[in-house]
């Protein structure tokens, strides 16, 4: 189709990536989101071919849901979602689009994306909630569009440029020049950009004014970060025609600072358009210049009075700090090899600027809204200082010192950051620089993270904004008493220094002087305090951070820093106790992340083997203490408990995480030289869970049926099991209890947890009877039917049933001696006759059929004495039989489960099938079901008793008979009975049509007994025996 249709191809992708955007899909689980990325990733591919037709159909996607009403937070949520997903696939398809597009392809671009694209940047100011974060993707399209589509571009802002210099109004729309700050500029095209500003500013009124001086500002900066090599080139070979146009601008916009207001108001940009004027900046730093030059050298002036505070207007102060970081800034672009007067200009003035922005006792602070705008300042300027030297560290310590203001702290850490993830030029200064002060940054983690541990028992929201105090008037110290405002501003502290961890983990692990037993304590104190962030469910960026700080931190290269003299050990202690921790966690189900989380588990695990495999000589060094074995432990634990989840994804991780417990028995089994069983007893079957993980696109049932599959085969009992299954026995306890009392309230995803939990102890109960003590007799009697068919029914309820029966049923008199297991088949019998108006069936069918299909074989035996006592109740007095409508059931359920044990030939089940004698259990079946009647379900029981008969004698090698000959010859006798239709008179066809199924049923299994079967009759003396033979035998006969 490709080939012959490629129109109708790429429409068909695009239509399938618009039906599968979350607002017509709705909520986004992991399969859909893949399904999403995968779409997306096709339509990027296919624009590099097909651009122009891959461009329009996102466009109208882009406009169509733009135009959707919604109603509700969910549909606003998805909307803004949809909306970022086709705004990022549309910048990453210009981003690759090809140089030599048809003219055709800019006018189409023009005419419908970036109207578009305009909306979401113009309806910022509109309060939108999501509008930031939209705006930032709206403008990276922007940007990637005017790549190659400048044109278009500077023609909507030139247009709108023109039509301000004629418009008398004072409130007029400036989004369209506002445009100059998002679209990519180099050189040329800042020129450009300048040129245009020259001919039209005088006649624009003062907010247009304002808005070019501000857009400019920003476009300089768009230049100088995405093309650092032509500024810097520009001080090694000045542009006449990018000086002149710069230093007209300079004194358009130098007349039009009358006043100190307008003078705050252009500072900023005059000092840039200087610095695009590096021989005039040459020129104005001797003592005398000429005319033209004169307002240059005075604006330089005016700054440095303005910067220590003489300029009269704390205005002109806060502007003149504005403009002497972004000459700092722009001077660590510039080469030092040059000799550029510009660093001359720099050293005036920097010491006054950090006097100013680094002061304790006198935070800098513009005043109400301006917090993100003072403290990015000051990130600006730290950086900058640190790059022209980084080794003037007055102002370093200021902002690390405990009694600074937290704002301070906050500005370190992020700057830290910045120089580690910035550091594109080849003169900038590395980290390793500041590598001496981690012991500080350290204990400023562990205060801040105590601070915020500590208040998460009132959680507060974290918010992409900065929540520091506006004005610190006092300084904050770490160990003053905390208020809400403060918590916040130390999450947000936090939060930057868990990202500093994860940017460059060897700036806090840097020990050089510690003796190694206060290295390796001060290694567990930082990563153990990452992994209490990781369950924190009311700060989901900073759990997430802290997930990606450890993922770091366990890379090999990193973990051999956690303590050069012992790592091996070192790594034994401490990343046991994350796996610990982390587990116990997962464990407890306090994670709301927990499918992401064990993901992330998945990571760590492969990065322990990794860090294993190169020191795979002495990878067991250490690794004896006790914390190793408890994390193993729990480990197991985890993973076992993550096999019944709901969630397919969290079962397909968990059983792909066995496979690195599997390699890491490996490594050191190889390096003790011990057998791989001897670390990990259940090995093989660890490695087939393992190897059948890849099955994504397997059903929720049938993954559970393999998963139970396997765990039946679970041989040796480890602590790690034992705590599974009793773990998951209490919360399936509870979980009964709550699908019993609250059926309204468990959603499916509850049911069906209920069902894998149930599966799951039926499958592993076995390997938990080589733990148990000797029960003792089983005198198990389900409750069952109304209070007045309790009168009559010999299956008792103790007085603790009464109010809660089925809840209730392992309450008897043997109950606190046996073991869980014990109890637990207790409570799956009570359930099988489960009289719950809207969940009784759905729980009767299925423990039904996870008793007859999923139990382990070693559970049989207990299984086949607990039904043996409970239908041997129904005969234990004088009188009839009681016949009612509970006990019937329960002997149906039995029945069924035991067809299908018998059935089902579980590997294994002819071990166990012959530990316990079903003859007895059988004959009161059989007695039970004669005297049921004629009516159409006591026959439709007889018939399946009948097969249930001839399957039994299909295993009888595999089954145990105390008295085989005597039993067979007695179910003989029963079973011809129905053979010869003595009470099958009835008219009605339906029974008719049944009593011929029960004839054959019943016929079959007669059959079956006989087979090989000397007749045997109830004892009598020689003459009366041989008789009875001839009786017998006339009857079959017959």
């Amino acid at each position: 189709m490709a080939a012959h249709k490629p129109v109708e191809w790429v429409q068909a992708v695009i239509t399938r990536f618009d039906e599968q955007l979350p607002i017509k899909v709705g909520h986004q689980n992991t399969h859909t989101k893949i399904s999403t990325d995968h779409n997306k990733e096709c339509l990027i591919n296919i624009s590099k071919y097909k651009f122009s037709l891959v461009i329009s159909g996102l466009t109208t996607i882009l406009k169509n849901v733009n135009n959707m009403r919604i109603f509700g937070e969910a549909s606003e949520k998805n909307l803004y979602l949809s909306q970022l997903i086709i705004l990022d696939t549309l910048e990453k398809c210009l981003a690759g689009q090809s140089k030599d597009c048809l003219r055709l392809d800019e006018t189409m671009l023009v005419k419908q994306l970036l109207p578009e694209i305009c909306h979401f940047i113009h309806t910022y100011r509109e309060g939108h909630q999501h509008a930031a974060e939209l705006r930032a993707s709206a403008s990276a399209v922007l940007f990637s569009l005017s790549c190659n589509n400048f044109n278009a571009v500077f023609s909507r802002i030139s247009t709108r440029l023109q039509e301000l210099t004629v418009c008398l109004e004072d409130n007029v729309d400036v989004h369209d020049i506002e445009l100059m700050q998002y679209i990519n500029v180099d050189c040329s095209k800042l020129k450009r950009l300048l040129q245009e500003t020259v001919l039209k500013f005088k006649a624009l009124k003062k907010p247009t004014q304002l808005a070019v001086i501000n857009s400019l500002e920003k476009a300089f900066w768009n230049w100088v970060e995405n093309y650092p090599d032509e500024f810097t080139m520009l001080y090694q070979r000045p542009q006449a025609d990018m000086a002149e146009a710069a230093e007209k601008l300079f004194d358009l916009v130098d007349s039009f600072a009358e006043s100190a207001k307008r003078k705050a108001a252009v500072w900023p940009l005059q000092i840039i358009l200087l610095i695009l004027c590096p021989e005039i900046t040459h020129t104005i730093s001797k003592d005398t210049v000429e005319d033209s030059k004169a307002n240059k050298k005075l604006f330089l002036d005016s700054l440095r009075k303005a910067l220590a505070g003489q300029g009269g207007s704390k205005q002109l102060m806060e502007s003149a700090a504005i403009a002497c970081v972004k000459l700092c800034k722009a001077s660590t672009y510039i080469n030092w090899e040059d000799h550029s007067t510009i660093f001359l200009l720099v050293q005036s003035i920097v010491m006054d600027l950090k006097a100013l922005l680094f002061n304790p006792a006198k935070p800098f602070w513009r005043g109400a809204g301006s917090q993100n705008a003072d403290v990015e300042l000051m990130m600006d300027c730290f950086v900058s200082c640190f790059r022209i030297n980084p080794h003037n560290n007055q102002h370093f310590k200021v902002c690390l010192a405990s009694s600074s203001p937290s704002t301070f702290h906050f500005v370190l850490v992020n700057s830290l950051h910045r120089i580690i993830t910035n550091s594109h030029l080849d003169w900038w200064p590395k980290i390793d620089a500041v590598y001496c002060y981690s012991g500080e940054l350290r204990f400023m983690f562990s205060d801040t993270l105590n601070r915020v541990v500590q208040s998460t028992h009132a959680p507060l929201r974290m918010t992409p904004s900065l929540t520091f105090k506006g004005k610190v008037t006092t300084s904050l110290k770490f160990k003053e008493k905390t208020t809400e405002l403060d918590t916040r501003s130390y999450k947000c502290l936090l939060l930057a220094l868990v990202k500093l961890i994860h940017a460059d983990p060897k700036l806090m692990l840097h020990n050089p002087v510690k003796q190694a037993p206060e290295m390796q304590s001060s290694t567990a104190e930082l990563i153990i305090g990452l992994v209490q962030l990781v369950p924190l469910t009311n700060t989901t960026q900073l759990s997430q951070e802290a997930m990606e700080a450890l993922l770091v931190l366990h890379q090999p290269e990193s973990i051999e820093q956690w303590n050069p003299d012992a790592p091996i050990e070192t790594f034994w202690d401490i990343s046991s106790q994350v796996l610990f921790l982390i587990c116990r966690k997962l464990i407890g189900q306090q994670m709301v992340n927990g499918t992401e989380v064990l993901k992330w588990l998945r990571e760590i695990l492969i990065c322990r083997n990794k860090f294993l495999l190169k020191n795979k000589e002495c990878a067991t060094m250490g690794g004896g203490i006790p914390i190793c074995r408890q994390a193993q432990t729990k480990l197991e634990v985890c993973l076992y408990m993550f096999l019944w989840s709901p969630d397919t994804e969290a079962v397909l991780v968990a059983m792909s995480c066995f496979r690195h417990l599997c390699e890491e028995a490996d490594i050191r089994s190889a390096a003790d030289e011990v057998s791989v069983q001897t670390i990990l007893p259940n090995y093989p079957t660890f490695s087939e869970l393992a190897s059948i993980s890849n099955m994504m696109g397997t059903g929720r049932s049938t993954l559970q049926k393999r998963v139970m599959a396997l765990l039946r085969r679970i041989e040796h009992p480890t602590p790690g099991n034992i705590e599974a299954w009793e773990d998951t026995y209490t919360k399936w306890d509870q979980a009964t209890k709550q699908i019993l009392n609250f059926p309204k309230n468990k959603a499916d995803d509850g049911q069906q947890e209920w069902i894998n939990m149930t599966g799951f102890l039926c499958a592993l109960g076995g390997v938990c009877l080589q733990q148990r003590s000797t029960p003792g007799p089983s005198t198990y009697s389900p409750p069952m039917g109304s209070m007045s068919e309790r009168k009559h029914s010999m299956i008792s309820m103790g007085p603790c049933e009464i109010s809660n029966p089925i809840a209730s049923a392992s309450c008897s008199s043997s109950a606190s001696s046996e073991t869980p297991v014990s109890r637990f088949v207790d409570r799956l019998l009570a359930l099988l006759v489960c009289g719950h108006d809207r969940v009784g069936l759905h729980v009767r069918t299925n423990v039904k059929d996870l008793l007859g299909l999923e139990l382990s074989p070693a559970l049989y035996p207990m299984l086949f004495n607990k039904l043996r006592n409970s239908i041997g109740k129904f005969f234990d007095t004088q009188g009839p039989v009681p016949i009612n409508d509970t006990n019937t059931q329960f002997v149906e359920q039995t029945i069924a489960i035991m067809k299908n044990l018998l059935d089902n030939h579980t590997e294994g089940s002819s071990e166990h099938l012959g530990q316990a004698s079903i003859e007895t259990m059988m004959l009161n079946l059989v007695r039970y079901v004669r005297i049921l009647g004629n009516m159409v379900h006591a026959i439709q029981i007889k018939t399946k008793l009948c097969q249930l008969v001839e399957v039994m004698m299909e295993r009888r090698d595999d089954l145990s008979f105390c008295q085989e000959m005597k039993f067979r010859n007695k179910m003989v006798e029963y079973l011809t009975d129905w053979v010869m239709g003595t009470s099958n008179q009835a008219a009605d066809d339906d029974i008719k049509c049944l009593t011929r199924d029960l004839d054959q049923a019943s016929m079959e299994a007669v059959v079956s007994l006989l087979a090989g079967l000397p007749l045997q009759p109830e004892e009598g003396d020689g003459v009366e025996l041989m008789e009875a033979k001839s009786q017998l035998f006339l009857k079959l006969e017959y």
